[in-house]
């Protein structure tokens, strides 16, 4: 299903709604200002017309030429007598022209006195039959005021424009306090009660973000009992397990080598377990950030990784890296720990690139190994998931390390995905704002 953001849905229907009633204004302006606005002028320029023509044809031959001049510089209509009048009535295209046609129609009573056309020029014609005598009145678009249609063409993008400004600062008004209670939410889910959820002004999203913040106050504390409940679970599950190993030893003569050993193999893979659930439960404190050198530190510890694994481990930084305040015990566990699963699960080579664009660091480690399907990306970081449970003893591990990366980064307010790789293997990306 297709969603849609709040602001997109409020600026939808304010817009639409908007719209609606604007266009309704704007029909009823045109309907009550606008045309009768064209109807009274068209019937004031047909009156002018009409007396005009009955003026010329009342005045001396001899005193025409100078009511034809006033009436060019006065009004911008040129007077002349044509040798026939116009045939053709072409005045579907202009509003205005039909309102005249239908004024001058009143005033004259005869259709046969009448005739309006265009030239090609873009002048209008007004031919009237006045004593026997044609007269034709000329005038070009610039003396027809108002005009219906440009004004209704006016009106529709002003409409339009306003519509949409409104509705867009409306819309925005209306989605600004969710789109701040959807940041603390991220917020809750990152750093937890410690980041503050906004009071609003607005009483449904004031409830909202109190019950929130209280639901993010009970799970810090739950996330809290469960923390202590773990370390000592796990710190009190070693001492038992310390003596098992002192018994074993002890009974060394008596036991054969192969139960021994099986012994000695269960007794070191739950002391793992145990360790792997200490550091699981202490990735959910933050460290305080320290500044370092990245250049230097990571290659001290990409030095530290290649010492212990049995495969090359290369590293690729940028240039400009400097120095950073970042948490940099949780930062080495992290990419520790991404080294070393790559190492542990078929990898010949691992690469850790450090790229800085902006303020952003970007880690990532490569490997050429089998690769992880896609639609166990977010399975294999859950605790003690293993695509694989008969690879445990083979490869050893808690299926813990993951987890640990994945809940140090989100402590930290860092992002952790896992990206195939067009080449055989995967790569996980570790990005720092």
């Amino acid at each position: 299903m297709k969603r849609v953001s709040l602001f997109q849905r409020s600026l939808l229907a304010v817009g639409t709604g908007l719209l609606i009633a604007l266009a309704v204004s704007a029909t009823l302006g045109y309907v009550y200002v606008l045309r009768p606005l064209a109807e009274r002028s068209a019937d004031d320029f047909s009156a002018l017309l009409v007396l005009s023509a009955r003026t010329w044809a009342e005045l001396p031959p001899d005193t025409r030429p100078a009511f034809v001049e006033e009436l060019q510089d006065a009004h911008a209509l040129a007077v002349s007598t044509p040798v026939r009048p116009a045939s053709v009535e072409s005045i579907q295209a202009h509003p205005y022209l039909a309102l005249l046609h239908e004024s001058l129609h009143r005033r004259l009573q005869q259709e046969e006195d009448l005739r309006l056309s265009e030239s090609p020029l873009g002048q209008f014609h007004v031919d009237l039959r006045v004593s026997e005598h044609w007269l034709r009145f000329s005038f070009t678009k610039q003396r027809i005021t108002p005009r219906p249609n440009r004004a209704l063409i006016g009106m529709a993008i002003a409409t339009l424009s306003t519509a949409f400004l409104v509705a867009f600062l409306l819309a925005r008004h209306v989605s600004a306090p969710v789109r701040a209670l959807e940041a603390s939410t991220h917020k809750l889910a990152t750093v937890g009660a410690s980041a503050e959820v906004p009071d609003s002004d607005i009483r449904e999203l004031h409830n909202l973000g109190r019950a929130m913040q209280a639901m993010a106050n009970e799970v810090a504390i739950q996330q809290q009992h469960q923390q202590v409940l773990l370390a000592g679970v796990s710190h009190d599950l070693r001492t038992p397990l310390s003596r098992m190993k002192m018994a074993i030893g002890m009974m060394e003569d008596d036991l054969p080598s192969t139960v021994r050993q099986r012994l000695e193999s269960d007794i070191a893979e739950m002391d793992l377990l145990i360790g792997a659930q200490l550091t699981l439960s202490r990735a959910q404190q933050v460290e305080a950030a320290q500044p370092i050198s990245i250049q230097t530190v990571l290659q001290e510890w990409v030095d530290a990784e290649q010492a212990l694994s049995p495969i090359p481990i290369r590293l690729r930084m940028s240039a400009d890296l400097g120095e950073r305040a970042v948490a940099s015990t949780a930062l080495r566990r992290i990419l520790g720990n991404l080294i070393q699963n790559a190492t542990r699960y078929g990898a010949t080579e691992v690469q850790v690139v450090v790229r800085k664009r902006q303020q952003r660091l970007f880690f990532a480690v490569r490997d050429n190994g089998p690769g992880i399907a896609p639609e166990l990306r977010d399975a294999v970081f859950r605790p003690f998931y293993r695509i694989d449970a008969s690879r445990q003893r083979a490869t050893g591990g808690a299926g813990l390390g993951l987890a640990i990366a994945r809940q140090l980064a989100e402590t930290h307010g860092w992002r952790l995905r896992l990206v195939n790789r067009a080449k055989p293997g995967c790569a996980f990306w570790l990005c720092m704002d």
